[in-house]
């Protein structure tokens, strides 16, 4: 299944992480008794070979491979091979008001108490962005820097500590969003680069109507081919997804021009008001003028 495929973009907004702790962990041997966490860790393995049990499955880990432990799923390191370099970060995906009470723990479900059971988080990944306990992605490195940088922040904590920890943790779901995306999507990824060249001329020729036959020429992929994985890629067919960056555009200078409906109209493309307002309603559900009344005031 892809692992984007249950996603719930209305969790992902609300997300707003905390750091509980972060460490550039190396140790000659690696040992771990069983246990379960009641927050997220997520381990980058830069360094040696680990043998971890997640609940009834076992896996070995090997450098470039990420493991993301759940809050409230039994695991244990069973063992290492060689020098272990792990960078890792003990996280919260949602503000708790009990974030500073929230100790790392080391004992198992039934060992821990009912308070302490009570301190375990919600799987939030599990229905906004699931992501699997072992990740093995082509981007890791994106993933690896990005830890490495939340550690150095969060030896230093300085005022600005709490801003740029949400903005890095943010940033290292996007990179595991994005490889793992990647890995199921392996016939997207190979004409990635040619995609977002017909984005970008979309975008910079948002004024013209652009024939899809042009923008698969851009791509150099066939009209059926290119119309096929564009939609797949962005949700939209090249199309629409003209007449949605068309419309941002006309909202963009309803608000923040003088210029009448007529010629806003002609500035992004459309040779009539009529034409212009028929396509603003059926993106936005409202007639320009409506939203002008509605949302700008006027």
């Amino acid at each position: 299944m892809n692992s984007t495929s249950k996603r719930n973009p209305n969790m992902l907004i609300q997300f707003s992480p905390n750091v509980r702790r972060a460490w550039n962990h190396r140790v000659p041997k690696m040992l771990l008794k069983p246990r379960i966490i009641f927050d997220y860790e997520l381990l980058y393995v830069e360094k040696g070979e680990l043998s971890i049990r997640i609940e009834e499955d076992f896996y070995t880990i090997l450098p470039g491979d990420i493991v993301l432990f759940k809050p409230g799923k039994e695991h244990e390191i069973m063992g290492s091979v060689g020098e272990c370099w792990m960078p890792h970060i003990h996280f919260d995906l949602m503000y708790y008001e009990d974030f500073e009470d929230v100790p790392i723990n080391f004992k198992t479900l039934k060992e821990c108490s009912e308070s302490e059971l009570r301190l375990i988080r919600q799987d939030i990944l599990d229905t906004a962005l699931p992501i699997p306990d072992i990740i093995r992605i082509s981007n890791h490195i994106e993933i690896y820097n990005t830890i490495l940088k939340l550690i150095h922040a969060y030896d230093r904590k300085d005022p600005g500590f709490v801003i740029l920890q949400k903005s890095l943790l943010l940033h290292i779901v996007y990179h595991l969003e994005k490889g793992l995306h990647a890995k199921m999507n392996t016939h997207l990824t190979l004409h990635q680069k040619a995609l977002e060249q017909v984005v970008t001329h979309i975008v910079d020729h948002y004024d013209e109507t652009i024939p899809l036959d042009v923008l698969a020429k851009i791509a150099c992929l066939s009209v059926y081919h290119f119309s096929r994985l564009f939609k797949e890629k962005y949700s939209l067919s090249p199309h629409q997804f003209q007449i949605r960056h068309r419309i941002e555009k006309a909202k963009e200078l309803m608000s923040y021009s003088h210029l009448s409906l007529t010629s806003i109209a002609e500035k992004v493309g459309y040779g009539s008001l009529y034409a212009f307002s028929k396509a603003f309603k059926q993106v936005e559900g409202v007639s320009p003028r409506q939203f002008i009344r509605t949302f700008l005031g006027g």
